[in-house]
């Protein structure tokens, strides 16, 4: 039986880049939801973003926030493929879906955690 750790670490190594720490604030929107939320970390795929409601799986959503070291503000389409409903932090994983130009490269910008 494969350990927690042991889980984690075989999706690391699945990644399409490194996870990013971000902690920018961001503007989230699907269905007639509209809310504030907070995208904790990123990679050349997808984000986390913690926010006080989650979509559900499968949805679009769309989110407006900036990287660091850039200040420029990018809108981006993303699809959720997981989330995590918790009484004390909810959140959800999305994959995004054609970024727009120049989002990818300002990622490779960032400094990968450690």
């Amino acid at each position: 039986m494969a350990t927690e750790g042991g889980r984690a670490r075989k999706l690391a190594e699945q990644r399409v880049s490194p996870r990013v720490s971000v902690g920018a604030p961001a503007s989230l929107r699907w269905g007639d939801e509209e809310l504030s939320g907070f995208v904790e970390s990123i990679n050349l795929a997808g984000m986390y973003v913690a926010a006080s409601k989650v979509p559900d799986l499968g949805e679009y959503v769309d989110l407006v926030f900036s990287l660091p070291r850039g200040g420029k503000s990018f809108r981006v389409r993303a699809s959720v493929v997981h989330t995590l409903p918790r009484d004390r932090r909810s959140g959800f994983g999305a994959r995004f879906e054609r970024p727009p130009l120049g989002f990818l490269e300002a990622i490779r910008g960032l400094r990968p955690n450690p």
